[in-house]
């Protein structure tokens, strides 16, 4: 793969790991949970978060392949239906749903970092299921490498939630989260259709093997 085709590469599978994060669209619920903060203790909380929930994909990224095979018994095609579905799911909840109804009323801010801004707000099942087909296809390595790129950019929206939910306004914060989702919903059809054919494909040989 040529040194172009790999950035190309690396950009479209960390902006699809970003979409499925979705920071913009949890830009409210950042700002709600933290809103009773002090700007240090702001930043140390979402700092936390963001180091925590990009540890977890590095995880999946690395062992995600390896427990599907050897813990699980789940073929990669059978896993890509199942995220796909799971990614539609959450695409089409994201779309029609409105802001996350987590609560601020968490005292416990160290804790807060961890559940639920950690999980399963910046990281949840679909961004899981997203980091291993996507490290099955990459190579673990490269993976890690996306999901550091994406991380830098969650980081960045997340330390400015609070200023960019002033500059987006009310209704684009409702709109750009949903045309998000959009384009998510749009690559978990494509996930399905991919594993569908190659089954097919495959059981068509053993038919025609026999």
């Amino acid at each position: 793969m040529g040194n172009n085709s790999l950035i190309i590469s690396l950009i479209h599978d960390a902006l699809l790991l970003l979409a499925v994060i979705n920071p913009i669209g949890n830009i409210p619920v950042y700002v709600d949970l933290t809103r009773e903060m002090d700007k240090n203790k702001r930043r140390e909380i979402m700092n936390t978060a963001v180091f925590t929930s990009f540890c977890l994909v590095v995880v999946f990224a690395l062992i995600g392949d390896w427990a599907l095979r050897n813990l699980f018994d789940v073929t990669i095609e059978e896993f890509k239906i199942a995220g796909g579905i799971l990614l539609f799911i959450v695409a089409v909840r994201g779309v029609m749903s409105g802001v996350s109804s987590y609560t601020s009323s968490l005292k416990d801010y160290s804790m807060l970092a961890m559940f639920p801004l950690a999980f399963p707000i910046i990281v949840g099942p679909g961004t899981l299921a997203v980091t291993i087909i996507l490290a099955q296809h990459r190579g673990p390595i490269q993976m890690v490498l996306i999901s550091f790129m994406t991380f830098l950019i969650v980081f960045l929206i997340a330390r400015s939630s609070h200023l960019l939910a002033r500059l987006l306004g009310r209704y684009g914060a409702m709109i750009i989260p949903r045309l998000l989702y959009i384009f998510l919903a749009s690559k978990a059809v494509a996930l399905i259709l991919e594993a569908a054919v190659t089954f097919l494909g495959s059981t068509a040989l053993m038919d025609s093997a026999k």
